[in-house]
């Protein structure tokens, strides 16, 4: 199960700033990041994984530069999330392939999934309610909120990790 989320999210990744640099008229630019993506799904199938954190960077990279290229945001976005949930579960199959039983493999999956969707939907939920909702701060409140922000997500990273 593992391995065709992985496939669906390159997939979807690729195909998400394909669709955006195709609708702003960068065809050539979209087409190579169709062969990225076809690249990146070939590396996975041969088992060269090492490659996923490359191929993480590069999406990213392409992500950040389409917004400079007129590209809807929350294509962007999906770039990025796609990406990122490739990579992560490129990780987490490499992980998963040195279990030996095959009811462990599907408890670390539904515990892996299940902190994937609460880590991505809580992502989406502060996107949509950053471009949604304006407060103006003082310099002195957002370094504040940026802290706070850190230690949460620290403390979260930290408490997922102690429940592996």
């Amino acid at each position: 199960m593992t391995r065709n989320f992985i496939y669906a999210s390159i997939s979807a990744c690729a195909g998400a700033l394909t669709y955006g640099l195709a609708a702003n008229e960068y065809v050539s630019v979209s087409i190579t990041v169709a062969l990225l993506g076809i690249a990146w799904i070939v590396l996975f199938m041969r088992g060269l994984h090492r490659f996923s954190g490359l191929a993480f960077a590069v999406f990213v990279i392409i992500s950040l530069v389409s917004l400079w290229a007129d590209v809807s945001p929350v294509l962007a976005l999906a770039g990025v999330s796609f990406s990122l949930l490739a990579w992560d579960l490129t990780r987490f199959h490499q992980r998963l392939q040195m279990t030996n039983s095959q009811q462990d493999a599907r408890k670390m999956e539904r515990a892996h999934f299940t902190r994937l969707a609460l880590v991505i939907g809580l992502s989406l939920l502060g996107y949509f309610a950053v471009t949604r909702i304006h407060v103006t701060l003082t310099f002195g409140a957002a370094a504040l909120l940026a802290l706070l922000g850190i230690w949460g997500i620290s403390a979260l990273v930290y408490r997922l990790r102690s429940l592996e």
